[in-house]
């Protein structure tokens, strides 16, 4: 186990004795520590900064059900299209996320306020060098906060210092979402001056200088993405092509700042590995992967014998014979549709369908999956595919599995013979070894991978200059870790074509990594996906051909504005009447 997730474990225990400014709706003064008592050195500051990672778990540790927004992930006890889908399944909705996404900044905002006295009083070279890290890895930590806050609701309340109190907490406006924009930029611009590129194996996990321009970029990207696009739902946001292109650029170098500044790979060179054992699997389910160099920002667990400091990915993802998890995750033939051949590189006709196990083409043939993009392997379990058995207190691996679709033994689902089930499983993310019950794993969750920078750089580039030889490479770099041959010169003739190329490796490597709702919309692809607002919209079937559930069908314009932009939470307007409510929501 890490000895950064000891220090977070510890933080668990301290509680930030100072919870006094834990999120807006936990609002005493902050007096439990003392400058005179602790804040006297680096190690009193990174133990209540550990406090601050801790917050940011609990915000983005289970990002992966965002996907049950897009087109291929299935969550239960979810719709889609209503307007009132939970990113979790643990009942967390609009306010869950606002109140955890403040918790990170008070919990940042004390210990900013904390330790840049320390600093200015600092006369030694070295531990100044040390406390001015511990600051920046509070901003970068706000950041990003602020920045998932802007992504869901627009304009939000913003204030970078100590809240004084109840009255100040239940009187803060919305800030207009430009300049919070320019104030996570800020954050990040300071944290990547005073961040180290990397960090000794005892500290591995902490941000990074290369996560600070990694997510600068990202905020730029996504900035120009919404002036390029426009966001409707926002009230008094304007598109402006001219400052899109502005951005396209600044976000391209931040990116091309991490790709070529720091000498990263991909994980292992990005070598696929074989068929029947990818490698690409490999970073989604074993420990030695979790701070390869193509890991470039994750939320940290503790794992085993930490109670309440593990992941809960068996559980979501997994089956009740694998650990006695509960399989709130899977998937679709929208998904299995994507992965391309591995000898033409492109899309092999559809799925068919069908319950036969012999019809050519069919879901339910395991002929049909092969010879397909290695990730699919690594990322979904077909009628045909195993997974080993866990024994129910996650401690004992047993023998191969096999899984069919609605079939009581095997690989089996505890809701199998209920109606909603797509009839396609995750392989990603479900653990293969015994050692740790369902929701107490060791696997961090990743943020942000190299791939990811890779497209990112690539959209924004295309953006700008349109496609060139040195993106193509980048492309098919990805594109070599499934085995596939590289993009054929029709999939970068021009900018659009490019651009769909970007949002399959988008899809097919960062799918149940809560990408794609966020590309959906700042890209304004609601409507190309689903179809026009009260129109027939999608049915989701099973392998079988059965109806899963539909999708936007027959459901007004206002559904399909409520997509694009959430709810602020009622509980807060009627705290603080400073707080309008977005538009789609009144």
């Amino acid at each position: 186990m890490k000895q950064f997730k000891y220090y977070i474990l510890f933080i668990g225990i301290l509680g930030l004795c100072t919870s006094c400014v834990d999120d807006l709706l936990n609002r005493n003064t902050t007096t439990q520590l003392s400058s005179e008592t602790y804040w006297r050195n680096p190690d009193d500051a990174l133990y209540v900064t550990m406090g601050v990672y801790e917050a940011t778990r609990t915000l983005f540790g289970r990002d992966y059900y965002f996907d049950g927004q897009g087109e291929f992930q299935y969550t239960r006890g979810t719709s889609l299209g209503s307007g009132t889908w939970n990113p979790s399944a643990n009942g967390s909705g609009f306010s869950y996320m606002w109140n955890n996404a403040y918790r990170v900044i008070n919990r940042a905002n004390f210990v900013i306020a904390n330790v840049e006295p320390m600093i200015e009083k600092e006369t030694l070279a070295d531990v100044k060098t040390k406390l001015e890290q511990i600051n920046g890895e509070n901003h970068f930590l706000r950041a990003l906060a602020y920045f998932r806050l802007i992504q869901l609701w627009g304009d939000v309340p913003y204030f970078a210092h100590v809240l004084s109190g109840n009255d100040e907490a239940t009187s803060l406006p919305r800030m207009p979402i430009a300049e919070i924009k320019d104030n996570i930029i800020n954050d990040l611009t300071y944290a990547i001056s005073v961040l180290p590129p990397s960090y000794s194996s005892s500290d591995k996990g902490r941000a990074t200088q290369v996560a600070a321009y990694g997510f600068r970029g990202k905020v730029k990207l996504y900035w120009a993405s919404w002036k390029k696009n426009g966001w409707d739902e926002l009230q008094g946001f304007t598109k402006d092509a001219g400052e899109a292109n502005t951005y396209f650029q600044q976000a391209a170098q931040d990116f091309n700042q991490v790709i070529t500044g720091y000498g990263l790979k991909l994980y292992k060179d990005g070598d696929p590995g074989t068929a029947d054992n990818p490698s690409y699997w490999e970073l989604f389910n074993a420990t030695n992967t979790e701070y390869d160099p193509e890991i470039i920002f994750s939320v940290q667990f503790g794992g085993p014998n930490m109670q309440g400091q593990g992941e809960e990915l068996l559980r979501d993802f997994g089956t009740r014979t694998t650990g006695n998890a509960q399989c709130w995750i899977s998937t679709n033939n929208r998904l299995a549709d994507r992965y391309q051949s591995l000898t033409t590189g492109d899309f092999l006709d559809p799925v068919i369908l069908n319950s036969s196990a012999t019809l050519p083409g069919g879901a339910c043939n395991p002929q049909t999956y092969e010879n397909r993009d290695y990730r699919m392997k690594a990322t979904i379990l077909w009628d045909g595919q195993s997974l080993l058995r866990i024994s129910t207190d996650g401690m004992t691996l047993g023998a191969s599995m096999p899984f069919k679709f609605g079939a009581s033994d095997g690989v089996n689902n505890i809701n199998y013979d209920a109606p909603g089930i797509p009839g396609y499983l995750f392989r990603k993310w479900v653990r293969q070894w015994g050692g740790a019950e369902r929701s107490q794993g060791p696997q961090d969750f990743y943020l942000m991978r190299l791939p990811d920078v890779y497209l990112m750089y690539c959209e924004a580039e295309n953006e700008v200059n349109g496609p060139s030889s040195g993106l193509v490479d980048l492309i098919d770099k990805i594109r070599k870790r499934g085995n596939l041959p590289g993009l054929a010169p029709a999939k970068y003739a021009d900018k659009a074509e490019f651009f769909k190329a970007i949002e399959q490796e988008r899809i097919v490597e960062l799918i149940a990594e809560g990408h794609r709702p966020f590309d959906i919309r700042r890209w304004r692809k609601v409507e190309e996906i689903w179809g026009a607002p009260g129109g027939l919209g999608l049915t989701m079937f099973n392998t079988q051909g059965g109806r899963v559930r539909d999708e936007f069908r027959s459901v007004p314009a206002r559904d399909y504005q409520r997509y694009y932009i959430y709810q602020i939470p009622t509980a807060e307007r009627e705290r603080n009447p400073n707080l309008t409510q977005n538009q789609p929501w009144l």
